[in-house]
């Protein structure tokens, strides 16, 4: 047998060879394809039929609802990885929301993620487990059949889970949950918000799963590179609101524990900003970060970008150097800003290109951009601003109408960086 990872001999999966998660057949299982083309049908003829405009808007509230607390936050990053500590109510409704995905039961798709994970960082694996035939084959693979191991290896999941009399209820019964807020749904609405808020919202989450996990697989960015796996995982952009975070998946393999997976500026992150909600009133605390995540050497850097995750802070906002967020001494400092005085700005690489930055800026700014920054700088002489603010004033630098816009959106820049900053995440004991 080859070598395990140190990172993989504390894994819930154990193999006594690497060709256990090699040799099998997939084939086809008629429960699985029956569930989804069951569900896709009712979507596709009871959507036509009863077709409402307040239908299709609760499908997008439904759908997002679930994708958020119950895929992203109560079944990958509460259930699967326990990132962050919450109370017992709150833990079971994110996990009963995340049955309402219409994949599996809890502990169902606890194994087959497992599976997963400790297939796809060995160095081969099927490529099943690792998306990795064309995109019609694989997407028949895994909307409709199912992998059988010759020799599997074993999965054992924790007490805790495993013995959980609510989970096991909700893996018995995980189809039938979708008949309470089918119930509910009618009541509200009649047959259309049961098509949209029920069918075709299922349809979507398991579809879409499919979908991210095919091309997070295939195609994309890297940050990062874990040598000798099977599979790199890849950071879909464009795709973070719809997936509540889960597309930057190369970062969630090479820090898979961790509670925030939009790791970098531009990194768009609602698994992350939710659970930073849940932090404000209580609700959530102990969360895991990379740097709560022991060192894996199999673990290589592959863009500057990489380099910048640990690294302490470039600046500390609370320096006398910045300005604070107080509106009137900003419209003050605005209007009297002529643009005369030698400005900088700095910014993170992720956000956007220097041409872009230029052409919104002019020449009047120098620009510089910085890796390791988490948010957006203007310095002009021994002032500093930051965030939402220092857009502000460098907009305001480049003309005079450029200025009128600048003091227009000046509160509602102090309004947006009060916010991000009253649930800006501050480390904290874990």
């Amino acid at each position: 047998m080859m070598p395990l990872p140190e990172s993989l001999k504390q894994h819930r999966v154990s193999a006594v060879d690497v060709a256990s998660v090699c040799d099998g057949a997939v084939v086809f299982a008629p429960a699985k394809s029956l569930w989804f083309f069951g569900m896709a049908s009712a979507a596709l003829i009871g959507c036509s039929l009863f077709f409402t405009w307040s239908g299709l808007l609760v499908f997008f509230l439904v759908t997002g609802a679930v994708l958020l607390f119950g895929h992203s936050l109560g079944s990958h990053r509460k259930l699967i990885h326990n990132s962050f500590a919450c109370p017992a109510w709150l833990e079971y409704f994110l996990v009963y929301m995340g049955v309402q995905v219409g994949l599996s039961g809890p502990l169902g798709l606890m194994r087959a993620h497992e599976l997963r994970d400790y297939a796809q960082r060995l160095p081969v694996c099927h490529d099943y487990l690792r998306h990795g035939r064309g995109f019609w084959l694989d997407g028949w693979w895994q909307l409709n059949c199912e992998l059988r191991l010759a020799n599997p290896p074993s999965v054992t999941i924790e007490e805790r889970v495993s013995g959980n009399r609510f989970y096991r209820f909700l893996e018995a019964t995980w189809m039938l949950q979708q008949i309470p807020p089918a119930l509910a749904l009618y009541a509200l609405g009649g047959w259309s918000f049961v098509f949209f808020g029920t069918c075709a919202r299922v349809t979507a989450g398991v579809l879409g799963h499919w979908l991210i996990g095919h091309f997070a697989h295939n195609q994309g960015g890297m940050h990062f590179k874990v040598e000798a796996a099977a599979v790199q995982g890849r950071n879909i952009h464009l795709t973070s609101i719809l997936t509540m975070g889960e597309c930057w998946h190369n970062n969630h393999h090479a820090f898979p524990g961790s509670a925030r997976l939009g790791l970098f500026p531009g990194e768009w992150d609602p698994g992350w900003w939710m659970l930073l909600v849940f932090r404000r009133f209580g609700l959530a605390w102990n969360f895991r970060l990379p740097e709560h995540i022991p060192a894996r050497a199999e673990l290589a850097r592959v863009d500057a970008l990489s380099g910048s995750l640990l690294a302490p802070p470039r600046y500390r906002i609370d320096a006398p150097r910045f300005e604070p967020l107080r509106l009137r001494l900003l419209w003050d400092r605005l209007r009297s800003n002529h643009g005369d005085a030698p400005a900088r700005l700095e910014w993170p690489a992720s956000i956007l290109s220097e041409r872009a930055m230029r052409s919104l800026f002019g020449r009047k700014v120098a620009l510089e951009v910085d890796p390791a920054l988490t948010l957006l700088v203007l310095h002009e002489g021994n002032r500093s601003y930051y965030g939402f603010p220092a857009v502000c004033m460098a907009l305001g630098r480049r003309n005079r109408f450029t200025r009128m816009i600048a003091l227009a959106l000046m509160p509602l820049a102090v309004a947006l960086e009060a916010v991000r900053q009253a649930f800006a995440f501050r480390p904290e004991a874990v």
